[in-house]
């Protein structure tokens, strides 16, 4: 237990896997973005979830454009930007499927809903198109 009186967690934002470039920060901060969304969901305590949420908008870093973004032609789910994140950091399927939890067979099922909604053909391909679009950093 920390000195907060929590188990040390380990999994993607512990320091044994420190990022190593800005990039791949970047994805890392948007995965303990959704985390927080996700734990903010499940809390019932309506002072904690604004707490939570806080939280989450001071990670939140969007660029000041000239336009508003156009919005992508597709829409992943929380669970596909989960693992489209992990992808982009380097992770293979079983790695990924470790960080979330879940099959390495989920994940590839996962990957292959998020190419065909992004009508690409493998998984480089979809990380690219995915920060070409601005979905990842």
């Amino acid at each position: 237990m920390t000195a907060a009186g929590f188990d040390r967690a380990s999994g993607p934002f512990t320091t044994e896997n420190q990022p190593t470039d800005a990039r791949t920060q970047r994805e890392r901060v948007r995965l303990a973005q959704i985390e927080l969304l996700e734990l903010s969901a499940q809390l019932t305590t309506p002072h904690l979830r604004r707490q939570i949420l806080r939280i989450y908008s001071l990670l939140r870093s969007e660029p000041v454009t000239q336009s508003p973004a156009k919005p992508p032609p597709f829409r992943l789910t929380l669970r596909e930007m989960e693992v489209l994140t992990l992808v982009a950091t380097g992770c293979s399927n079983v790695e990924a499927a470790e960080q979330l939890t879940i099959r390495a067979e989920t994940v590839k099922t996962y990957m292959r809903s998020i190419m065909r909604k992004m009508g690409v053909r493998n998984r480089t391909a979809a990380v690219h198109t995915a920060r070409q679009i601005g979905l990842l950093d």
